[in-house]
């Protein structure tokens, strides 16, 4: 039994007291190695007893100890960790195994977080335990350490992670922080059991190239850096992962790395990139994208004869309307028109501004004949439609418009853009309003 030094309580039952001294040496060593404390838990009277590292570790006043019971030691762990510790507590009773975390109010009037694992010393006869055998760690620094990481996970903008590709191929998460579900619309603990549910998340478009980045970074050890769109919550995302992978002994990859949004970055980019193509006040396409859909259509007359044309357009007399009304009812009428377009025009046909008041439609696979009946049906319906002058009327405004087809292979884009510029000019000068 324990009574003096209760460092020696795990050997009174051994046999061989040759074997006991031969072992006490070590168990003392390796119990001095990781700081640990042992204490004996008589379930007779419920009484504990502790090693002098114990009683270190806990700081407990002398009187205290001499009539320390589990009843009394269960007073003092952490109100929010008495429970777990009943629970173990009720089962060490039959198995004899008790293995706990909790959080103990310590003589020094500090709260450390304890480590605190038994087994079973002597049995009854009936074979249930009578006495069990603890060690106790002080873990505080560690979970002090996990708490602050744990904070630190939650107030970066994206999932910490730690992916796993073993040696087979298959995938695993060991660790993800909490805000995988809103990337994911997985908890972390099901992303641990389950890998599948992030990679299904992926947008089938973008499943592909995520599993090839994910490989081509396992065989080379290089960092893993993808963009991709994932669903949560019922929408789609843009998101961006960064990882650096390490190969390990058995073969496996492990990467460890951070996922975060870039919506907000990905919109960004995609009105750049519109801004470069169209004209910022009416949507539709800029000079500079005209050009290029020309010469596309150019080339592939070459190639085909695909026939196409190109109607240029000019508003009657626009000066006359900013002076009149003001540039904020010019504005309204250039986009007038640029929503006529949209509603008349087909999905195949082109149009943009090219300039001020000018536009320019490219009509692949029409010719003039077909091309000058869109500009004509546009020409009537954009001089019906009334604009509000801001004072209280309403005013019109006409258009003229100048048709060409492309004719021969070896015209260039200059060419084709000044006969329909000719055009133009002889709509105008025949009196405006009117489609050449």
């Amino acid at each position: 039994m324990m009574r003096d030094d209760p460092r020696f309580v795990a050997h009174e039952s051994v046999a061989d007291e040759s074997v006991a001294d031969e072992w006490t040496p070590l168990l003392e060593a390796m119990l001095s190695m990781i700081g640990a404390g042992m204490w004996e838990w008589r379930l007779s009277d419920g009484h504990i007893t502790g090693d002098d590292r114990l009683k270190a570790m806990l700081a407990l006043p002398d009187d205290e100890w001499e009539t320390l019971t589990i009843e009394s030691w269960a007073r003092r762990i952490h109100p929010e960790d008495r429970a777990l510790f009943e629970q173990e507590w009720q089962r060490a009773q039959h198995s004899g195994a008790f293995d706990a975390t909790y959080r103990m109010h310590c003589g020094d009037s500090h709260w450390r977080w304890l480590h605190d694992r038994s087994c079973t010393l002597d049995k009854d006869p009936d074979g249930t335990p009578s006495r069990l055998l603890g060690i106790v760690e002080d873990v505080t620094e560690r979970q002090e350490e996990q708490r602050r990481w744990r904070h630190l996970a939650k107030s970066v903008p994206g999932i910490i992670y730690t992916f796993v590709l073993d040696a087979k191929g298959r995938p695993s998460f060991p660790y993800t922080s909490s805000r995988v579900k809103e990337f994911y619309g997985a908890t972390p603990e099901q992303v641990r059991e389950d890998a599948d549910l992030v990679f299904n998340a992926i947008h089938p478009d973008d499943r592909l190239s995520v599993q090839e980045s994910i490989q081509r970074s396992a065989a080379t050890l290089e960092d893993w850096h993808c963009e991709y769109r994932a669903r949560a919550a019922g929408s789609w995302h843009w998101v961006e992962g960064r990882a650096t992978p390490e190969r390990e002994p058995d073969g496996s990859t492990v990467w460890h790395g951070l996922i975060y949004l870039i919506d907000e970055r990905k919109a960004m980019e995609e009105r750049l990139r519109r801004l470069s193509l169209t004209d910022e006040l009416t949507g539709l396409y800029n000079r500079r994208h005209l050009v290029a859909r020309m010469e596309e259509e150019i080339a592939r007359y070459a190639r085909h004869g695909t026939p196409f044309s190109v109607v240029m357009i000019d508003l009657d007399h626009f000066k006359l309307v900013n002076d009149s009304h003001g540039h904020a009812a010019g504005d309204a009428v250039l986009q007038g028109l640029a929503v006529l377009f949209n509603e008349r025009l087909r999905d195949s046909d082109v149009a943009g501004r090219s300039g001020g008041e000018e536009f320019l439609l490219l009509l692949p696979g029409t010719d003039e004949d077909g091309a000058r009946a869109i500009a004509e049906t546009l020409r009537k319906a954009f001089s019906q439609m009334r604009f509000d002058d801001g004072k209280g009327s309403t005013f019109t405004v006409t258009l003229s418009a100048g048709v060409a087809e492309m004719r021969h292979r070896k015209e260039r884009l200059q060419h084709l853009w000044a006969r329909a510029d000719g055009a133009l000019y002889l709509a105008k000068a025949q009196g405006r309003n009117q489609v050449w």
